[in-house]
């Protein structure tokens, strides 16, 4: 029996079968299976794991139980110890990439994808609270078909701005942005902490208010959907928002 999924923004027809899920593939997705063996043989479990294709095309994921922090979960990141223990995970996805054998022909998903940088590491290009999963053993991050090589600090900087969060909606003031700015920091890792995250983060916002801007008119998914429902205007005021307060938060990424 299949169970539709909701709640993604880059893939339709999501399904759960059993303790599996199922997904449209895309030329990227060889790749991504590859990415998530790799970090099962690593012992990372922050992640699904990837079974294979089904009878009729579709990928197979191991479905991750639990409680997804966005929308309606954010309080369980809210303190100072879920927060660290985040980015802590992050930095443990980075560093099990670190051998990850990644020719340069290898086909990613350019969503989402860093569009000048160097590829530093494999990004997940989307960590955030919306992709992250709370289950019985522990936190997990899910929706990995943005994975694709590019700068640290761009993976970091979608992290940073969605789970402090740095966006216009934030109700924290300055001390309390700076404060948690400061415990993802901690939390990652302080030596390994690109200090033009900030900068970073300006950019990542306006490269997907381009994206909407270019390819929704176009009526490409999920860029239409995305330009209706208002995210072009979303993310141009975040762009406007964390440029203007970057520099006030700065101290806190410098430590």
């Amino acid at each position: 029996m299949e169970e539709p999924l909701t709640g993604g923004n880059t893939s339709a027809e999501v399904v759960k079968v059993g303790s599996t899920v199922r997904r449209p593939t895309g030329p990227w997705t060889p790749s991504v299976h590859a990415l998530l063996g790799h970090l099962e043989r690593r012992g990372f479990d922050g992640a699904p794991r990837a079974i294979g294709i089904d009878e009729r095309g579709r990928e197979i994921l191991t479905f991750v139980d639990g409680q997804v922090v966005w929308p309606d979960h954010f309080d369980l990141v809210a303190e100072d110890r879920p927060l660290a223990e985040v980015a802590a995970l992050i930095r443990r996805y980075h560093q099990a990439v670190v051998d990850f054998p990644s020719p340069a022909g290898r086909p990613w998903s350019d969503r989402g994808g860093d569009p000048r940088g160097p590829g530093e590491v494999l990004c997940h290009n989307d960590l955030a609270p919306w992709n992250l999963v709370r289950g019985v053993a522990g936190w997990a991050f899910i929706d990995w078909d943005l994975a694709a090589p590019g700068r640290l600090a761009w993976d970091l900087a979608w992290a940073l701005l969605s789970f402090v969060p740095l966006l216009p909606h934030s109700r924290l003031g300055l001390e309390a942005t700076r404060h948690r700015i400061g415990v993802f920091r901690e939390g990652y890792g302080a030596a390994g902490f690109p200090r033009d995250i900030l900068a970073v983060a300006v950019e990542r916002c306006g490269r997907e208010a381009q994206l909407i801007r270019d390819l929704g008119p176009r009526g490409e998914p999920p860029y239409a959907r995305l330009l209706a429902e208002g995210h072009l205007e979303i993310w141009a005021a975040a762009e406007t928002h964390i440029r203007r307060h970057a520099p006030h938060w700065q101290a806190a990424v410098d430590g």
